[in-house]
Order: structure tokens, then C-alpha cells, then sequence
């Protein structure tokens, strides 16, 4: 059984429900915050997660600040942004800023589970390659030799 996708919403709360709607029925283990700052503070603090999602416009910034928090926090998770509209310069923009895509409402089940379960495995790949990277010069070679 692979393991549970754990994900953090960056959404104010009268907007998460519809999304919630959505992740929660697929088993995907949600973190809600409400801005940028509870945000990052539950990204230094709690256990790691893989996918961030969050709304374009928050209280205390826009998607863009929370990218930046993402990637100074841990680098390794996918951020996905959310957005009322079909914007295809909204898209180009995340793409281009480092973010994985965009989930545009209404949300649709098997979109939303398709696009963060792809999201946590490329989390999830980064960090083990990170993780085999940053092993003694032994253990790669160890790894090297299974490969062959």
C-alpha cells in the first residue's frame, strides 16, 4: 500500500470546502491554514508534507509568497495553485515560478486526485534523489552497483 499523500490547503476557510470535498473522499490527508504566515510557520514546525495547495489571493499574499516560503522551507514540495478562473497566463506564470500546475474550479474528483497524487511522487522522487545524493561516497556506489 503506498503511503498516504499528506498535503497542506493555503486557503482562507470559506473557500477550502469545495476542495476539502474533494481530497478528503480520495484519502488524502489534509493540513488546512488560513494565510502565508500560519503557512510557513506549519512548515518549519509540523511533520513534512508533499503537496501544497493553495489559493491564488490569500490575506497576507498571493500564491507567489507561498511558493518562495515552500522553496526556502523545503524545496521538495510540489506546489499547486487554485484559481477561480481558466487563466492561461496564470498557468504559464506558475509553471515558469517553479510551481506544478494549476486547479481551476469547479473541481473535478478525478483531476484533483490525478494531479496531487503525480505531485507528491514527484516530491517524493526529489527527496529520495536528494537523499541518495547526500549519502557517503560507499553508499552510492552501493546503489550505483544495484542499478547495473
Amino acid at each position: 500500500m503506498p503511503p498516504k499523500i499528506k498535503t497542506m490547503l493555503v486557503m482562507a476557510q470559506e473557500r477550502r470546502l469545495p476542495l476539502l470535498g474533494v481530497l478528503e473522499p480520495c484519502g488524502i490527508e489534509v493540513q488546512a491554514v488560513c494565510d502565508c504566515n500560519e503557512a510557513h510557520r506549519m512548515l518549519e514546525t509540523q511533520p513534512p508534507v508533499q503537496v501544497v495547495v493553495t489559493d491564488t489571493a490569500l490575506p497576507d499574499g498571493d500564491w507567489r509568497r507561498v511558493l518562495a516560503i515552500v522553496t526556502q522551507v523545503s524545496p521538495n514540495i510540489e506546489v499547486i495553485v487554485c484559481s477561480r478562473l481558466g487563466d492561461h497566463n496564470l498557468w504559464i506564470d506558475v509553471l515558469e515560478q517553479g510551481g506544478y500546475d494549476v486547479l481551476v474550479e469547479p473541481y473535478q474528483r478525478e483531476e484533483v486526485r490525478r494531479i496531487v497524487e503525480v505531485a507528491a511522487a514527484r516530491s517524493y522522487m526529489r527527496s529520495l534523489a536528494q537523499a541518495i545524493n547526500h549519502k557517503p561516497k560507499a553508499a552510492r556506489a552501493a546503489v550505483a552497483g544495484m542499478r547495473s
